[in-house]
């Protein structure tokens, strides 16, 4: 009988690179950069490539130099964040070797009072001088070809600013809350205009709006309250969601034929609007879109419009007249709530419901006729119309719950057959 061999013993080596191995690895793959960077005078730098990008500026602030060349190499980036927080940073002279300010650059620089961007620079970053409200003006050189979202955020103080020939897009909160900017020029590059791009910009008195724009972003002009003066391209389609909201200087506004849509809220709030012209291409008007317009005198429905929704004229306390175009089928909720001017008005026979509070408060409302083809008056749809003396029910109506509660001044009332459920309809009317 053999003897049983066994097999031989295997011995394991352990790897050289053991767990300290591992987190030293780890620290150069990820923290490289930040292990490789050097000191240059009040500027921590790295070499990128033949180049330099200053990564923190590290001095105590007054007015800073950025130099143009360090250890041989030339200067071509600010990094982001380099000087953000910076406080007691005065002025920043920039070398004509940097190309690209990055993101947040200069944000919360709030001591900065003067920069000037060279004729080197194509790109300024996201936030780049955000929050810097000692900043009274910058001239942003032709060079520059990138204008990065919020670049200008929160410059309260700044005054006036250039925007060069060869940017497309003014990005969202380029100039949010630059309440002291007085003008600004939009060049022809221009095709966007980003939300809240300009939005409570309050000095802000004329814009031209150049014809190669064919976008405006929600709230874009939101809390302009200093506009006076408005020119809307034909190359606008649409406006959109409070584009124009709370802009109270506004006195008259031309919407070109090009426009078919006005969003929620486009004009609410612009209480010196006396005039505006709806053109016949228009075929939808968003919620709220002329609420509280109360120097409003007369509106007009296009005939493209079949349904005025929600509060469109609501407390439009001036508006005396209103023009309903055969199109329109459907009055809808508070639509004309709180017009108190509003002394007579006529509905076209196209119409068939009259919603919830469609003119209810109408206070100086004297008469009213409601055609036969109306089948549905909402609740309080006229409610506490005091001025309405004497009202006819079509015979297509049904119901008129609680439809002329409080009209304290209606002495003649004539109800169809039709009508089967009064309920409140006539409470208050003493």
């Amino acid at each position: 009988m053999n003897p049983v061999s066994c097999p031989p013993k295997i011995r394991r080596h352990r790897s050289p690179l053991r767990a300290p191995g591992l987190i030293l690895l780890f620290l150069l793959l990820f923290f490289g950069p930040l292990l490789r960077a050097e000191q240059f005078g009040d500027f921590t730098y790295e070499i990128v490539d033949a180049s330099v990008t200053i990564t923190k500026y590290t001095g105590t602030g007054g007015d800073v130099t950025i130099p143009a060349l360090i250890a041989g190499r030339p200067v071509t980036t600010i990094g982001p964040s380099s000087f953000e927080w910076s406080r007691l940073t005065s002025s920043v002279t920039i070398p004509n070797s940097i190309t690209t300010i990055g993101n947040s650059a200069f944000a919360s620089c709030s001591g900065l009072a003067a920069i000037t961007i060279p004729t080197s620079v194509t790109s300024i970053g996201y936030s780049a001088f955000a929050n810097c409200s000692g900043l009274t003006s910058v001239t942003i050189p032709n060079s520059v070809t990138s204008l990065g979202e919020s670049a200008f955020f929160g410059c309260s103080e700044l005054t006036s600013v250039t925007i060069p020939n060869h940017i497309t897009a003014i990005e969202r909160h380029s100039f949010y809350l630059c309440s002291k900017l007085t003008a600004i020029t939009i060049p022809n590059s221009v095709t966007s205009i980003g939300d809240f791009a300009f939005s409570n910009c309050s000095g802000l008195t004329a814009i031209a709006i150049p014809n190669g724009v064919t976008s405006i972003g929600d709230s874009a002009f939101i809390g302009c309250s200093g506009l006076t003066a408005l020119t809307i391209p034909n190359s606008i389609t649409s406006i959109v969601q409070a584009t124009f909201e709370g802009c109270s200087g506004l006195t008259s506004v031309n919407i070109p034929n090009s426009v078919t849509s006005i969003g929620y809220s486009a004009f609410a709030y612009c209480s010196g609007l006396t005039s505006v012209t709806i053109p016949n291409s228009v075929t939808a008007i968003g919620r709220g879109a002329f609420r509280s317009c109360s120097r409003l005198t007369t509106i007009n429905i296009p005939s493209g419009v079949n349904s005025i929704g929600y509060a469109v004229f609501s407390h439009c306390s001036g508006l005396k007249a209103i023009d309903i175009s055969n199109s329109v089928t459907s009055i809808g909720e508070s639509s004309f709530a709180n017009c108190s001017g509003l002394a007579a008005i006529t509905i076209p026979d196209s119409v068939t419901s009259i919603g919830y509070s469609a003119f209810a408060n109408c206070s100086g409302l004297a008469a009213i006729t409601i055609p036969n083809s109306v089948t549905s008056i909402g609740y309080s749809a006229f409610a506490n119309c005091s001025g309405l003396a004497a009202i006819t029910i079509p015979n297509s109506v049904t119901s008129i719950g609680g439809a002329f509660s409080g009209c304290s001044g209606l002495t003649s009332v004539t109800i169809p057959n039709s009508v089967t459920s009064i309920g409140g309809a006539f409470s208050g009317c003493s």
